[in-house]
């Protein structure tokens, strides 16, 4: 006995959509799947608010006018209590100074200097100019004139303050030498015998010595110890002899001059290694040295 197997249909309700018959078969797993992601869209687009644009447009000028109100009057509180800053003030704080050397600056202007333009004006700014120009060459020439009085003045009274040659007394002769220094105005501190080198004659600052014989003159300058030195060579009675004059104030002779028994030959004073006026003088005969005193009138 055969049986007839017939598939079941069933109504299925839908509430949007008129009732159809489905077949009673189970649904696949992608339909599932598919069913599940719509379901997911359509929840999503339910719970979405919906943007209303002017509304928000509205909402943001609100909030900016009401920002606007606050904050602006605050800032201009806050400003009003420092001194306002212009683009004059900016400027002037970044502007540099330009100093101008004197050497390039500008001559002053005058109304002569750049106002001339007839013959007659030019010739006229010309001769003023000239006319300064000698004004200074003969300040210039005044001043110089002033300076040079003064050092004669002043060379005037140097000569008037070194002693008088006819005022000392003429140096004395034994026939073959002079003495060194005139008669009275010094004394013997010491000599060769007191195991010195020459004679010390003690004497003012500023007394003449003379040349003690005729002879050209070797040294006459700055010498160590010795001070203001004044050497000479010269041959009295057939010998050689050597005169040295030191610790002279200054020089009247200079180098290779021949000089004369009793001429000056420089004055009294105490440079070089001495401690007082006078004179150190040391003779040489034919390269010996001997006794000032034994060979001098002193």
């Amino acid at each position: 006995m055969s049986e007839t197997r017939s598939s079941a249909v069933v109504p299925v309700a839908d509430s949007d959509a008129p009732t159809s018959l489905v077949p009673s078969r189970p649904a696949s797993a992608r339909s599932v799947r598919s069913t599940i992601r719509r379901a997911e869209r359509e929840a999503r687009r339910a719970g979405k608010p919906r943007v209303r644009p002017l509304r928000a447009i509205g909402t943001v000028a609100a909030v900016g006018a009401l920002i606007a109100g606050v904050a602006f009057p605050a800032y201009a509180a806050i400003q009003s209590d420092t001194e306002a800053v212009t683009i004059h003030d900016v400027a002037a704080g970044e502007a540099q100074s330009l100093v101008v050397a004197s050497e390039v600056e500008s001559p002053e202007l005058t109304g002569s200097s750049y106002a001339a333009t007839t013959p007659e004006e030019i010739a006229k700014a010309e001769a003023e100019r000239a006319a300064a120009e000698r004004a200074k060459e003969q300040a210039e020439a005044a001043k110089a004139a002033a300076a040079a009085a003064a050092k004669a003045q002043s060379s005037s009274a140097s000569v008037a303050s070194a002693p008088s040659v006819a005022s000392a007394a003429a140096p004395v002769f034994n026939g073959s030498f002079g003495s060194p220094l005139p008669g009275g105005s010094y004394y013997i501190s010491r000599s060769v015998g007191s195991a010195h080198q020459g004679t010390d004659m003690v004497s003012p600052a500023g007394t003449p010595i003379y040349a003690v014989a005729s002879g050209s003159v070797v040294t006459a300058g700055y010498s160590g110890a010795y001070g203001n030195l004044v050497t000479f060579v010269g041959n009295v009675n057939g010998s050689s002899v050597e005169v040295r004059n030191a610790h002279m104030s200054s020089i009247a002779v200079s180098p290779g001059q021949t000089v004369s028994a009793g001429q000056i030959i420089g004055y009294v004073g105490t440079t070089g290694r001495s401690t007082a006026n006078h004179l150190h003088i040391e003779v040489r005969i034919n390269g010996g040295l001997v006794d000032p005193v034994n060979v001098l009138p002193i």
